[in-house]
């Protein structure tokens, strides 16, 4: 934490440029003079940003390279899903068609049944009233 307070001050320092360096009795604008030991901390600093900045760089393109990986699964997951989706809906109205069709011939089936019901109704009533030639198999 106290690192961070030194970098943010000499952060500060430097953006706020002689300003900030000037000493007392030192005309505006002129800085004072540089030590070695602040340069070298100065220099430090920036070898210690430098390489902040570096190992940031490096994690940013693993993680952007993990992202990409995630993101390649998904859209294999996503791809997979539509064609089972694709396949499941085409079966299903396949089998919609199949018990429509069904449907469709026990209908038939039903009214043709009926129909020949009523005919032999009709037959057996012409039958009974005298119509002899309405009785017994037709053949």
């Amino acid at each position: 934490m106290r690192a961070a307070a030194v970098l943010a001050f000499a952060f500060l320092a430097a953006a706020a440029g002689p300003a900030l360096t000037q000493t007392a009795g030192q005309p505006a604008g002129q800085a004072a003079p540089v030590s070695d030991a602040a340069l070298a901390a100065r220099m430090a600093r920036e070898a210690e940003l430098a390489d902040q900045n570096r190992r940031s760089e490096l994690l940013n393109v693993e993680v952007n390279r993990k992202n990409a990986e995630v993101e390649a699964r998904n859209a294999a997951a996503r791809a997979a899903y539509a064609t089972a989706l694709a396949e499941h809906e085409a079966a299903l109205a396949a089998r919609e068609a199949e018990a429509a069709r069904i449907r469709a011939e026990a209908e038939k089936a039903q009214a043709d049944h009926a129909k020949a019901m009523a005919a032999w109704e009709a037959d057996v009533a012409a039958c009974r009233k005298g119509d002899v030639s309405r009785c017994g198999p037709k053949g």
